[in-house]
């Protein structure tokens, strides 16, 4: 199914979806054609859209054709579950390298589909094209078909690159692609007059599970969830239903209406949420279907599980009463989670009419009251604002907006797909009043509240949520105080004047480590993310950054979810949100009013500008784009606060070559190849280039070392100031804290360099060639040795003696590591990390006596040839799951999860992204203490298996 201009327009003007009804003149349409604003970080593309409609067919492959971004930031966040089948959690992504984009994908991806249907036999497979391939012009109905063909498997292409629209538009691609090929396939076994689907439920946390129940008690028969926890084969049979339920959204509102044309089933729009909406939902599903016995069934059910769910929430109800509530989500749930929070006795005191339909307005409307307040657009300063003029005494709204809400100090309840609990039917109302009362009524909030003692003045007292002017003017002379310190000269001499260019390295007499690149044609469960993200995590260290994406807004919307969710952080990111014509015409236009618009709305001391696939695949010249922008917007210069020209630093990251460290580098070497000047050299300073192996907590670890030494350090990028996990007492849509633009011009005055991993070599190389700063390399600051060598460097470069704390620390590593060796010795670990991060943890573990049973990583490095181990191999995680057999522990991201529980392995969490535990942001693996901390988590794994094997052998010999 080609996607066409006239069939975009078609899905946009959907007749069935009431955004289109009750508008007059140049206000119609105007929900359903909004584009996203350059230079603001949008929600997701087309793509995304089409992603979450679809990838809940759990019998199904899901094959993005694309480069590394779209399917590597994004597959296996979503929370769909499955009661059988784990074929969807699988990422397929055909991984396009720079070749791919120059001379097309077709070959790559029809051998991609050939290769996923030998391996899975999955019930079918669905294809998503996106931007760069769409752009390039890759025919993916013609090579669905062909496979098709081929494999004798249904093969559907999704024709859902990100440029062509919201993700609302790519729910509706997905649909439409299940009515094209899927629809009327297939003829179930038998029909019943009490049939129906469930169109749009996506079965987040298991919801689905809370209502299949109700529905079989009266003998209501599921015949097809469109789509959550739903087999191919249902899918392809839900034309003979009687009846089409849409839970909770308009987003598939196409399927139901051109259902109802072609197989005459008509629909009906209900709710799961809250005890009156459910209610209401069984009553209208036996009132359409028709039968008495039915209706008299449903009105037994309803008094007999209300009944129940009144004496389980009255003691919920009793401590939520009169609670006031921010409500901040979209379409149907803006008045859906209103209903539910009245019937727990709360207050909905304010709630977004994103995406609300005129109906859906009056509905909200009537159950919020006179004095309620209707949001039409929402971003954390509106919602902060709009939680201290109500009093609020909590936010509910979607995953992204959690930090802003945390904050403030305000209670949170997630609502949205990324949600951990089901709030659906009679059993997610406990569940709900469960979470709500645990979010209010936690010892944290007097805590977090409290005013230090020695805080007294009033202004400090200020909540993060009043955003008050007095706060920003301490804040700021606090900054001022802190720069005047800063300059403050040191007392110790450098004899720096001896030292040379040294650069360490752990070597080992061994043969060079052998590269190993897979041959296969499709990535499987991607390890890497993208070089735009590497990028965006290098400028989130830098004070006052807004980082910009140039591409579909989808690119932003995914790095932005997956950096959210590691650092459980309020992320600034922006996106020029490349449409299909700018993709066509160019995207100048789209550059310069994002920029202009982020000048305006967030006021940035200097902008990250990151290219992504799809515009260097258009192949924009950046360099000239910047520079005819800055001739024609010359007011730019005064929009600083040092009236100094606004700094924008360009860094070309396309995301079908390279990784996130690759990003990473790329963002240090343009801050120190644009921004530092030329100026005397001031003797105790030196500048610290931290490698994207290091967490804020490590950052923090190496400023702790420099400052007992007595040595000013600038830090690029300083994320232990920025991403660390404090609270603010004022919110800055930019980043707060990290190195600023005048430590970065003040680079040139530094006297030694110290690179803290190999991929920080070339910005060290680039700052000895233009200020003639000496340098070293340090590859890990992880074990006994490695931290020795820099705390004598250290000494070396100050004259100062090595602080008796550390001499301290050194004796408690080695007692620890006497005390852990029993555990670690001889253990067979496999690691998939990035290549810094993965040569400092696997010479680690060599020393500790561990062996290294597998490597694999993500991109080239020089380190890659000296690992302590005979093979290492750039691949995937499925590489990982075959090469990690046989192991004692896996060392990887969070994304291991599945390959840990399948070969029953522990896993220790390491790199990006963690999503599944806390604290990454103070996390420490670096220095004495961020070694002991290591060796004692990873003792401790060791220590539990080990008891559990000596319980398994009690066992067997009872």
């Amino acid at each position: 199914m080609k996607m066409t201009q006239g069939k975009i327009k078609e899905l946009l003007t959907e007749p069935g979806c009431e955004h289109n009804h009750q508008k007059h003149g140049d206000k119609k349409n105007k929900a359903c054609t909004q584009q996203a604003q350059p230079g603001a970080a949008q929600g997701g593309c087309a793509f995304d859209g089409a992603m979450i409609a679809l990838v809940p067919i759990t019998d199904a492959a899901h094959l993005v054709h694309g480069p590394i971004a779209c399917a590597g930031n994004s597959w296996g966040s979503r929370g769909s579950l499955s009661s059988g089948p784990l074929l969807y959690k699988m990422g397929f992504t055909t991984d396009l390298s720079e070749n791919d984009v120059i001379f097309g994908g077709e070959k790559r991806l029809y051998q991609s589909i050939l290769e996923v249907q030998q391996r899975y036999q999955p019930a079918a497979i669905f294809v998503y094209s996106t931007c760069v391939t769409a752009l390039i012009g890759d025919d993916l109905d013609a090579v669905c078909q062909k496979a098709a063909k081929k494999t004798g498997t249904p093969i559907i292409p999704v024709n859902s690159p990100g440029f062509i629209g919201s993700k609302n538009l790519g729910n509706r691609v997905g649909g439409e692609a299940l009515l094209e090929y899927v629809v009327g396939t297939a003829e179930p076994e038998y029909t019943t007059p009490y049939d129906i689907n469930l169109i749009g439920e996506y079965n987040i946390a298991g919801e689905l599970w809370n209502v299949l129940p109700l529905f079989e008690k009266l003998g209501i028969r599921v015949l097809a969830k469109i789509t959550g926890d739903a087999r191919y084969q249902e899918i392809a049979y839900a034309h003979r239903a009687k009846l089409n339920v849409m839970i909770c959204s308009k987003a598939l509102i196409n399927m139901a209406r051109k259902m109802e044309e072609r197989y005459g089933i008509p629909y009906i729009e209900e709710s799961f949420y809250g005890v009156e909406d459910m209610n209401r939902c069984l009553r209208n599903v036996a009132l359409k279907l028709g039968d008495a016995d039915l209706q008299d069934r449903v009105e037994c059910l309803i008094a007999e599980e209300t009944a129940t769910l009144d004496r389980t929430l009255a003691p919920y109800r009793d401590r939520l009463q009169g609670k006031r509530v921010v409500l901040y989500t979209g379409g149907v749930k803006s008045w859906s989670i209103v209903s539910a929070a009245k019937d727990l006795g709360m207050q909905v005191v304010a709630t977004s009419t994103k995406k609300s339909t005129e109906e859906d307005k009056a509905r909200i409307k009537l159950l919020l009251g006179q004095d309620g307040i209707m949001l039409e657009k929402g971003n954390a300063q509106e919602l902060l604002r709009v939680i201290a003029q109500t009093n609020a005494d909590m936010l509910i709204a979607g995953g992204r907006n959690q930090y802003t809400a945390l904050k403030a100090r305000i209670p949170f309840l997630d609502i949205n797909q990324e949600r951990h609990h089901s709030y659906a039917g009679y059993a997610g109302m406990v569940e709900m009043a469960r979470e709500l009362e645990e979010a209010l009524y936690s010892p944290i909030w007097q805590q977090v509240r409290q005013v230090a003692p020695w805080e007294e003045s009033a202004e400090c007292k200020v909540l993060s949520a009043s955003l008050s002017a007095e706060c920003k003017v301490l804040s700021a002379e606090w900054e001022e105080s802190e720069k005047l310190a800063a300059k403050s000269p040191s007392p110790h001499p450098l004899p720096y004047s001896e030292l040379g260019t040294r650069n360490f390295a752990l070597l080992s007499p061994h043969p060079p480590t052998q590269i190993v690149t897979p041959k296969k044609a499709i990535a499987i469960n991607p390890l890497k993310q993208s070089q735009p993200l590497g990028a965006a995590l290098a400028f989130l260290g830098i004070q006052g950054m807004m980082p910009l994406f140039h591409g579909s807004q989808g690119c932003t919307a995914f790095a932005k979810v997956m950096l959210v969710r590691h650092f459980r952080e309020a992320i600034p990111l922006a996106t020029t949100a490349m449409t299909e014509v700018t993709t066509i015409l160019g995207g100048e236009e789209n550059v310069e009013q994002a920029i202009l618009t982020i000048v305006e709305k967030f006021k940035p001391e200097i902008i990250g500008l990151c290219t992504t696939g799809l515009t260097e695949t258009r192949g924009d010249d950046m360099e000239r784009i910047l520079r005819e922008f800055r001739k024609r917007q010359p007011q730019l210069l005064s929009q600083t606060p040092t009236d100094e020209e606004l700094p924008i630093v360009l860094v070309s990251t396309a995301d079908f070559k390279g990784s996130l460290q690759d990003g990473f580098a790329a963002a240090v070497e343009g801050l120190v190849k644009e921004l530092p000047l030329v100026n005397s050299a001031r003797p105790d300073q030196i500048t610290i280039l931290a490698g994207p192996a290091l967490t804020p907590g490590d950052v923090q670890e190496l400023k702790d070392a420099i400052a007992a030494f007595g040595l000013t350090a600038i830090i690029v990028p300083d994320l232990s100031d920025s991403l660390d996990g404090h609270l603010e007492d004022s919110y800055s849509a930019v980043t707060a804290g990290g190195t600023t633009v005048a430590q970065l011009r003040n680079i040139g005055r530094s006297v030694y360099t110290f690179a803290i991993g190999e991929s920080m070599r070339t910005a060290a190389d680039i700052l000895e060639q233009r200020f003639g700063i000496p340098y070293e390399v340090f590859p890990q600051l992880t074990g006994l040795e490695a931290v020795d060598r820099f705390l004598q460097a250290l000494s070396d470069l100050s004259g100062v003696d090595v602080p008796d704390t550390y001499r301290r620390m050194r004796r408690q590593l080695q007692d620890a590591m006497l005390d852990t060796h029993f555990y670690l010795g001889r253990k067979r670990v496999s690691l998939a990390l990035e290549p810094d991060l993965l040569y400092s943890i696997a010479w680690w573990l060599h020393f500790m006596g561990a062996e290294i049973h597998a490597a694999v990583t993500t991109t080239k490095s020089p380190l890659l040839e000296n690992l302590p181990i005979e093979t290492v191999t750039i691949g995937d995680l499925d590489d990982f799951e075959q090469l990690a057999v046989g192991s004692d522990l896996l060392i990887a991201n969070s994304n291991a999860s599945a390959i840990a529980h399948r070969l029953n392995i522990p896993l220790y969490r390491l790199g990006f992204p963690i999503f599944d535990r806390l604290g990454n942001g103070q996390r420490t693996t670096i220095g004495y203490r961020g070694t002991m901390q290591l060796l004692f988590e990873i003792g401790n794994l060791f220590l539990e298996m080990e008891t559990e094997k000596h319980h398994e052998n009690s066992l067997r010999h009872q």
